[in-house]
């Protein structure tokens, strides 16, 4: 589970790699739910890049998913999706740089890092969580556990 102990740890973790990178960035981390539990802005950074950090890792954390990963749901040719990514919460995006931290096989939370650019981004998050945990992290769990909520038996 996501605490602030561990959110600020993992801040401190990305704080000193963008300042060793020459970095201009913003770090945010949430909750399982999406729930802001941490943010930083580096100092110079742009104002923007802290709220579409908070958008990335709530992304990440809510669909369970990397946040670019998300725009499949917005095709309408895929059976079951297709609503519309653009219109359908204030928080979601489809910018790559926000990836959810699983632990035990669950989401424990996410990170989301927005700098110059989204294609920088995905590996500094996956670099920081790399140095935090002291190990590789997969984006997702090797089986996901599917519950069927409907359905007959």
């Amino acid at each position: 589970m996501m605490n602030l102990e561990m959110a600020k740890k993992i801040l401190q973790t990305g704080v000193k790699k963008a300042k060793e990178m020459g970095k201009l960035c913003s770090i945010a981390i949430v909750d399982d739910h999406g729930w802001l539990v941490a943010l930083h802005r580096i100092d110079g950074a742009p104002i923007p890049t802290a709220e579409i950090a908070r958008d990335k890792a709530w992304t990440a954390a809510t669909f369970r998913r990397p946040s670019v990963e998300v725009s499949q749901f917005g095709d309408p040719k895929v059976p079951g999706y297709g609503f519309n990514v653009q219109n359908w919460n204030e928080r979601l995006t489809t910018i790559p740089g926000g990836l959810p931290i699983w632990k035990d096989g669950h989401v424990i939370g996410a990170i989301g890092v927005c700098s110059q650019t989204p294609r920088e981004d995905v590996p500094f998050c996956q670099n920081v969580l790399k140095d935090f945990f002291g190990e590789e992290r997969v984006l997702k769990p090797k089986k996901r556990i599917v519950q069927k909520k409907y359905g007959r038996k």
